[in-house]
Protein backbone atom coordinates (compact mmCIF):
# COMPACT_ATOMS: atom_id res chain seq x y z
CA UNK A 1 0.00 0.00 0.00
CA UNK A 2 2.87 2.37 0.82
CA UNK A 3 4.67 1.51 -2.43
CA UNK A 4 1.53 2.19 -4.49
CA UNK A 5 0.93 5.44 -2.61
CA UNK A 6 4.46 6.72 -3.19
CA UNK A 7 4.26 5.78 -6.87
CA UNK A 8 1.09 7.85 -7.16
CA UNK A 9 2.85 10.76 -5.44
CA UNK A 10 5.77 10.52 -7.88
CA UNK A 11 3.41 10.35 -10.84
CA UNK A 12 1.55 13.44 -9.60
CA UNK A 13 4.79 15.43 -9.47
CA UNK A 14 5.86 14.23 -12.92
CA UNK A 15 2.53 15.09 -14.53
CA UNK A 16 1.78 18.35 -12.70
CA UNK A 17 5.28 19.68 -11.90
CA UNK A 18 4.15 20.36 -8.37
CA UNK A 19 3.74 18.28 -5.25
CA UNK A 20 0.49 16.72 -4.14
CA UNK A 21 -0.73 17.72 -0.69
CA UNK A 22 0.32 15.37 2.08
CA UNK A 23 -3.33 15.11 3.14
CA UNK A 24 -4.22 13.77 -0.32
CA UNK A 25 -1.30 11.32 -0.22
CA UNK A 26 -2.48 10.02 3.16
CA UNK A 27 -6.00 9.66 1.74
CA UNK A 28 -4.54 7.63 -1.16
CA UNK A 29 -2.80 5.38 1.34
CA UNK A 30 -6.06 4.84 3.25
CA UNK A 31 -7.78 3.78 0.02
CA UNK A 32 -4.92 1.49 -0.96
CA UNK A 33 -4.88 -0.20 2.44
CA UNK A 34 -8.66 -0.64 2.38
CA UNK A 35 -8.32 -2.65 -0.83
CA UNK A 36 -6.36 -5.38 0.98
CA UNK A 37 -7.94 -8.24 2.87
CA UNK A 38 -7.22 -7.40 6.51
CA UNK A 39 -9.29 -8.00 9.57
CA UNK A 40 -10.32 -4.95 11.60
CA UNK A 41 -7.45 -5.22 14.07
CA UNK A 42 -4.80 -5.62 11.36
CA UNK A 43 -6.30 -2.75 9.40
CA UNK A 44 -6.19 -0.48 12.43
CA UNK A 45 -2.55 -1.41 13.17
CA UNK A 46 -1.29 -0.94 9.62
CA UNK A 47 -3.34 2.21 9.05
CA UNK A 48 -1.79 3.88 12.07
CA UNK A 49 1.71 2.59 11.24
CA UNK A 50 1.45 3.65 7.60
CA UNK A 51 0.13 7.14 8.28
CA UNK A 52 2.88 7.71 10.85
CA UNK A 53 5.61 6.42 8.51
CA UNK A 54 4.40 8.37 5.48
CA UNK A 55 4.01 11.59 7.45
CA UNK A 56 7.56 11.38 8.81
CA UNK A 57 9.04 10.23 5.51
CA UNK A 58 7.40 12.96 3.46
CA UNK A 59 8.38 15.53 6.09
CA UNK A 60 12.02 14.55 5.60
CA UNK A 61 12.24 13.54 1.91
CA UNK A 62 9.36 15.08 -0.04
CA UNK A 63 11.62 17.80 -1.44
CA UNK A 64 13.56 15.08 -3.30
CA UNK A 65 10.55 14.22 -5.52
CA UNK A 66 11.17 15.64 -9.01
CA UNK A 67 9.39 15.68 -12.36
CA UNK A 68 12.36 13.84 -13.94
CA UNK A 69 11.61 10.73 -11.90
CA UNK A 70 9.77 7.92 -13.67
CA UNK A 71 7.90 4.98 -12.16
CA UNK A 72 6.45 3.15 -15.14
CA UNK A 73 9.60 1.54 -16.61
CA UNK A 74 8.63 -2.10 -16.81
CA UNK A 75 9.63 -5.25 -18.62
CA UNK A 76 6.67 -5.18 -20.97
CA UNK A 77 7.68 -1.80 -22.41
CA UNK A 78 11.47 -2.14 -22.18
CA UNK A 79 12.02 -5.75 -23.31
CA UNK A 80 14.22 -6.55 -20.33
CA UNK A 81 16.33 -9.65 -20.89
CA UNK A 82 19.62 -10.94 -19.52
CA UNK A 83 21.23 -13.80 -21.38
CA UNK A 84 18.39 -16.31 -21.88
CA UNK A 85 16.26 -14.84 -19.09
CA UNK A 86 13.27 -12.72 -20.08
CA UNK A 87 12.46 -10.43 -17.19
CA UNK A 88 9.02 -9.00 -16.45
CA UNK A 89 10.38 -6.84 -13.63
CA UNK A 90 9.88 -3.10 -13.28
CA UNK A 91 12.13 -0.33 -12.07
CA UNK A 92 11.50 1.47 -8.83
CA UNK A 93 11.43 5.30 -9.11
CA UNK A 94 14.21 6.17 -11.56
CA UNK A 95 15.78 9.63 -11.65
CA UNK A 96 16.65 10.20 -15.32
CA UNK A 97 19.04 12.93 -16.46
CA UNK A 98 18.69 13.20 -20.22
CA UNK A 99 21.38 15.88 -20.46
CA UNK A 100 24.11 13.83 -18.83
CA UNK A 101 22.46 10.50 -19.86
CA UNK A 102 22.53 9.09 -16.35
CA UNK A 103 19.91 7.13 -14.44
CA UNK A 104 19.66 6.55 -10.70
CA UNK A 105 17.21 4.11 -9.13
CA UNK A 106 15.59 4.29 -5.70
CA UNK A 107 14.02 1.25 -4.05
CA UNK A 108 11.57 1.98 -1.22
CA UNK A 109 11.53 -0.39 1.73
CA UNK A 110 9.18 -0.65 4.67
CA UNK A 111 10.14 -2.38 7.89
CA UNK A 112 12.98 -1.76 10.30
CA UNK A 113 15.68 0.37 8.66
CA UNK A 114 19.37 -0.60 8.59
CA UNK A 115 22.00 2.05 9.28
CA UNK A 116 24.68 0.45 7.09
CA UNK A 117 25.28 -2.48 4.75
CA UNK A 118 27.06 -4.64 7.35
CA UNK A 119 24.07 -5.65 9.48
CA UNK A 120 24.14 -6.58 13.14
CA UNK A 121 22.39 -9.97 13.06
CA UNK A 122 22.46 -12.90 10.68
CA UNK A 123 18.88 -12.14 9.67
CA UNK A 124 19.76 -8.54 8.86
CA UNK A 125 22.88 -9.55 6.92
CA UNK A 126 20.82 -11.93 4.78
CA UNK A 127 18.20 -9.24 4.23
CA UNK A 128 20.82 -6.71 3.16
CA UNK A 129 22.43 -9.25 0.84
CA UNK A 130 19.09 -9.63 -0.94
CA UNK A 131 18.61 -5.86 -0.99
CA UNK A 132 22.00 -5.39 -2.69
CA UNK A 133 21.00 -7.99 -5.25
CA UNK A 134 17.83 -6.03 -5.95
CA UNK A 135 19.88 -2.91 -6.65
CA UNK A 136 22.20 -4.92 -8.92
CA UNK A 137 19.12 -6.25 -10.67
CA UNK A 138 17.97 -2.67 -11.31
CA UNK A 139 21.35 -1.78 -12.80
CA UNK A 140 21.21 -4.76 -15.15
CA UNK A 141 17.64 -3.90 -16.13
CA UNK A 142 18.82 -0.41 -17.09
CA UNK A 143 21.81 -1.73 -19.04
CA UNK A 144 19.64 -4.25 -20.93
CA UNK A 145 16.61 -2.02 -21.48
CA UNK A 146 15.37 -0.84 -24.86
CA UNK A 147 15.42 2.91 -24.15
CA UNK A 148 18.12 3.37 -21.51
CA UNK A 149 20.92 0.95 -22.35
CA UNK A 150 23.13 3.89 -23.37
CA UNK A 151 22.61 5.66 -20.06
CA UNK A 152 25.19 5.42 -17.30
CA UNK A 153 23.86 3.85 -14.11
CA UNK A 154 24.49 6.42 -11.40
CA UNK A 155 23.97 4.12 -8.43
CA UNK A 156 21.14 2.51 -6.52
CA UNK A 157 19.49 3.86 -3.39
CA UNK A 158 17.76 1.77 -0.76
CA UNK A 159 15.34 4.20 0.85
CA UNK A 160 13.68 3.12 4.07
CA UNK A 161 10.28 4.74 4.52
CA UNK A 162 9.79 3.96 8.19
CA UNK A 163 11.96 5.93 10.62
CA UNK A 164 14.39 4.66 13.22
CA UNK A 165 13.42 4.72 16.90
CA UNK A 166 14.99 8.19 17.09
CA UNK A 167 12.99 9.43 14.10
CA UNK A 168 15.71 9.34 11.43
CA UNK A 169 14.92 8.49 7.81
CA UNK A 170 17.72 6.27 6.50
CA UNK A 171 18.92 5.69 2.94
CA UNK A 172 21.73 3.33 1.87
CA UNK A 173 23.48 3.79 -1.46
CA UNK A 174 25.67 1.44 -3.49
CA UNK A 175 27.24 0.90 -6.89
CA UNK A 176 28.70 -2.24 -8.41
CA UNK A 177 31.79 -3.17 -10.38
CA UNK A 178 31.86 -5.19 -13.58
CA UNK A 179 33.13 -8.37 -11.88
CA UNK A 180 30.33 -8.40 -9.31
CA UNK A 181 27.73 -7.72 -11.99
CA UNK A 182 29.06 -10.53 -14.18
CA UNK A 183 28.73 -12.99 -11.29
CA UNK A 184 25.19 -11.77 -10.71
CA UNK A 185 24.35 -12.19 -14.42
CA UNK A 186 25.52 -15.79 -14.13
CA UNK A 187 23.32 -16.28 -11.05
CA UNK A 188 20.29 -14.90 -12.89
CA UNK A 189 20.94 -17.26 -15.79
CA UNK A 190 21.29 -20.22 -13.41
CA UNK A 191 18.06 -19.38 -11.58
CA UNK A 192 16.27 -18.89 -14.90
CA UNK A 193 17.41 -22.34 -15.99
CA UNK A 194 16.09 -23.90 -12.76
CA UNK A 195 12.74 -22.17 -13.14
CA UNK A 196 12.39 -23.06 -16.82
CA UNK A 197 13.31 -26.70 -16.24
CA UNK A 198 11.31 -26.95 -12.99
CA UNK A 199 14.52 -28.00 -11.27
CA UNK A 200 14.24 -27.24 -7.56
CA UNK A 201 17.69 -27.63 -5.96
CA UNK A 202 18.03 -29.36 -2.60
CA UNK A 203 19.07 -26.78 0.00
CA UNK A 204 19.15 -29.12 3.01
CA UNK A 205 22.94 -29.22 3.00
CA UNK A 206 23.36 -25.46 3.37
CA UNK A 207 23.47 -23.54 6.61
CA UNK A 208 20.68 -20.95 7.02
CA UNK A 209 23.27 -18.17 7.16
CA UNK A 210 24.63 -15.57 4.77
CA UNK A 211 27.67 -17.77 4.15
CA UNK A 212 25.39 -20.74 3.40
CA UNK A 213 23.32 -18.64 1.00
CA UNK A 214 26.41 -17.39 -0.82
CA UNK A 215 27.72 -20.96 -1.13
CA UNK A 216 24.37 -22.06 -2.58
CA UNK A 217 24.53 -19.25 -5.14
CA UNK A 218 28.10 -20.18 -6.09
CA UNK A 219 27.12 -23.83 -6.53
CA UNK A 220 24.18 -22.87 -8.73
CA UNK A 221 26.47 -20.83 -10.95
CA UNK A 222 29.02 -23.63 -11.19
CA UNK A 223 26.36 -26.18 -12.10
CA UNK A 224 24.14 -24.29 -14.52
CA UNK A 225 26.23 -21.51 -16.08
Amino acid sequence: AIHATLQQAHDFVRLNHTTQSIEDIIANFERELASHYLDDREHEIYLSRGIDALSKFLGARYDSFRATQRTELNGASQNFSIRAAHLPGSLAPADINDIHTTIRVTDYKTGKPSRDWRGKTEYERIKLHKYRQQLMFYQLLVEHSRDYSQYQFDGGVLQFVEPTASGQIIALEDSFGSDELEIFRALIAAVWHCISALTLPDISGYEPTLAGMQQFEADLIDKYS
